[in-house]
């Protein structure tokens, strides 16, 4: 366990990180928007992965419930650490985007926008509670909360300037295709975020 988290998978991480580089910069262009499309790749796979692994921390959570196993209640954790962690850096990153798009690096007239500050603010407020409690089904009830509650602010956001669904309705397969790789070499990346977190959590386990 501790060769794959120490070696294995840094190297699957890097191959993965690597394969984005790679994604991003043959991707195409876009008439309107240019090379910024391309950012918008990695935006757009960011938000499903951090939607994703705030579902997976939900479903881990419910069979930690069910099982009442150790392991699983540390998968838990390490899945919500993981979704914290790319909603984070989704929201970061948004910034950048909305700044090159719309010249605003915070848009917050943006009901879009407001979901993503208000499922990262409940993400933080949570995280922190759950650590001050320091208990392990109340950790698991958490990411049961979370595993649905990002998905229903998303859903109720109304959309002003934000496209509903700019890549599904491009017309150009290519950019469908590009945005299909990103999206699963995120995912990829985001998998490998959460064994690593996760054969920690079980390494630190075996010292104690």
């Amino acid at each position: 366990m501790k060769k794959l988290r120490n070696r294995v998978l840094p190297l699957v991480a890097a191959g993965l990180t690597a394969l984005l580089v790679l994604w991003t910069v043959l991707a195409p262009a876009e008439a309107r928007l240019g090379d910024v499309i391309k950012l918008v790749y990695v935006h757009g796979a960011l938000v499903w992965a951090g939607l994703g692994m705030f579902s997976v921390a939900g479903a881990l959570g419910l069979v930690a419930l069910v099982l009442r196993r150790p392991i699983w209640f540390r998968g838990t954790r390490a899945a919500g650490r993981a979704a914290l962690m790319v909603w984070l850096v989704y929201a970061i990153s948004s910034m950048a985007v909305t700044w090159l798009t719309w010249g605003q690096a915070i848009a917050w007239n943006e009901p879009r926008v407001r979901a993503t500050g208000l499922i990262l603010l409940a993400a933080v407020v949570l995280a922190v509670v759950a650590r001050l409690v320091d208990q392990k089904e109340f950790t698991a009830l958490v990411s049961l909360a979370m595993g649905v509650v990002p998905w229903v602010v998303v859903r109720k956001a109304e959309v002003i300037r934000h496209p509903v669904d700019p890549i599904g309705g491009s017309g150009s397969p290519a950019i469908q295709v590009f945005y299909l790789l990103t999206v699963l070499t995120v995912a990829g990346l985001v998998a490998t975020l959460v064994a690593w977190l996760w054969t920690g959590l079980e390494l630190r386990t075996r010292r104690e």
